[in-house]
């Protein structure tokens, strides 16, 4: 039962009061309590009473949203794979209530598309003995693969597009607020400048996207994550959406994290299944095509976007730039969404509809922003955050942490030497992301070479002429590690 129903039945809003904000929601969409609280049809304490902490279990096939002939269809796929069923079992395969499935069974016996298979007193060990089972008939297996034929997807029930607009507005990403003290947790693993936390902190609370730049090596994706880590609370994400006849299948368990549900829980919609925010990444790899949905030919059914399966979450675009998809195409297609909050997918049928745009983007590059973007785009982008070069206390922090990590004996003098040599004479600015590469692969040497991983200056030199690339035209590296007057490379 979505908002509008919840409004109507409990009759805090009549037909006629309602019109207005559904008419507003269906010509520009946008989430319906927004349209209520801006046309002031209702107080917002007392819209506040119908937001739901989770999505209830519908009652009735009314209150699934979804036309019969959708759940029946879907049973009989179901079973088509399977020797026999009980209403039980399918209740939890599709995601339905338990009675609803029997309501559907005995549709489906009526029809002579089910028959009830004789008890078998050697039940297996998950079957209830004197259970109900049920198989498909001659005709039932017929109309299973002519159901097959309209679409492949075997999975829980679809939910409609109506309650996927008001789950994600409920749980929206913009109201949620980290405190500096979460943040210090989620960065604790890190060696991060509290000047740079302060900048990160307000630009997560402000639900607007953020711009993170500066040179590679220096831990924007991994602040991107933590970022993503930083939010504690669960949302539900549906399995599958249903829109114009059609299904998308919205949960991922690459990018969604099911949170574990007590056994004594109070019980809720199914068809919805409680994760962390989600954190959806997408690097160099990302096409234009990944930004719309994706219809299967041979399942005849779709995957979600990126950005949809990012939804109440974060949506990090690492590597920004380097995408085939170029720039100004990626900023074209999200200009809109970004100032509506909301974005249009198109079917192969041809329809169009709108979703819900609801989640923190993070983009994070290493090249120059103003060669990826315009300033109008860019003044779309409220926080636009510079991680640079790590300073020397902060480089001999990390190098002592990655030192402790590898139960290697950290000597702060060793690593001054080396930077001196390394770094100072080469001008060789100070990447976050060395000192874990020249530990490992000191590690590496060590293993290959039958001993313990020392951390000296002759180990180092190994390593470091292994790791750094020769800065042309600067330093000879041979005549550093011998002890010899630098020269320059001719």
């Amino acid at each position: 039962m979505n908002l509008a129903e919840r409004l109507l039945k409990a009759q805090a809003l009549t037909p006629e009061e309602l019109a207005p904000a559904l008419y507003r929601q269906k010509k520009t969409r946008g989430f319906l309590a927004k349209h209520l609280l801006d046309l002031k049809l209702i107080e917002p304490k007392v819209l506040a009473k119908f937001v739901q902490p989770r999505p209830q279990a519908p009652e009735t096939l009314d209150e699934t949203g979804l036309p019969k002939n959708l759940l029946i269809q879907l049973i009989l796929k179901h079973a088509n794979f399977l020797d026999t069923v009980t209403p039980r079992e399918m209740s939890r395969d599709i995601k339905i209530p338990k009675h609803l499935t029997e309501t559907l069974f005995e549709h489906l016996k009526d029809q002579n598309y089910l028959f009830v298979k004789p008890r078998d007193l050697l039940t297996k060990k998950d079957h209830i003995p004197m259970e109900m089972r049920y198989a498909l008939t001659d005709a039932g297996k017929i109309y299973a693969e002519q159901c097959l034929e309209t679409n492949r997807y075997v999975g829980p029930a679809p939910v409609p597009l109506e309650d996927y607009w008001d789950w994600v507005e409920a749980q929206t990403i913009h109201q949620v607020k980290v405190e500096q003290k979460r943040l210090k947790q989620v960065f604790a693993d890190y060696v991060v400048s509290p000047s740079l936390l302060n900048k990160i902190g307000p630009a997560i609370n402000s639900g607007r996207s953020i711009f993170l730049f500066g040179p590679s090596g220096n831990g924007k994706t991994v602040m991107a994550n933590c970022i993503g880590q930083a939010f504690e609370d669960a949302v539900y994400i549906p399995y599958a959406l249903y829109v114009y006849g059609q299904i998308i299948r919205v949960y991922d368990e690459v990018n969604h994290q099911p949170v574990p549900q007590p056994p004594d829980g109070p019980p809720h919609d199914t068809r919805w299944i409680q994760c962390r925010r989600p954190v959806v990444i997408a690097g160099g790899e990302m096409t234009e095509e990944a930004l719309e949905l994706k219809f299967n030919p041979i399942t005849k059914f779709y995957e979600a976007p990126h950005q949809m399966r990012a939804n109440n979450g974060i949506f990090i675009i690492d590597d920004f730039g380097r995408q085939k998809v170029s720039p100004r195409q990626l900023l074209n297609r999200w200009m809109y969404p970004l100032e509506t909050r909301q974005d249009f997918c198109c079917l192969h049928t041809g329809q169009q509809f709108g979703i819900p745009f609801d989640q923190l983007i993070i983009f994070s590059t290493n090249l120059n922003p103003y060669s990826l973007a315009d300033e109008a785009f860019l003044r779309r982008i409220r926080h636009k955050i510079f991680v640079g070069y790590v300073s020397p206390e902060q480089y001999l922090e990390i190098f002592r942490r990655v030192c402790v990590e590898h139960n290697i004996p950290f000597d702060p003098e060793i690593i001054r030497d080396m930077m001196a040599r390394y770094y100072v004479i080469a001008a060789r600015p100070l990447c976050a992301c060395h000192p874990r590469d020249i530990i490992e692969n000191l590690v590496d040497r060590a293993r290959f070479m039958g001993q313990s991983p020392q951390l000296t200056s002759a180990e180092l030199d190994y390593v470091c002429q292994t790791y750094f690339v020769k800065p042309m035209g600067i330093t000879d590296y041979d005549a550093i590690s011998s002890g010899e007057e630098p020269k320059p490379i001719v």
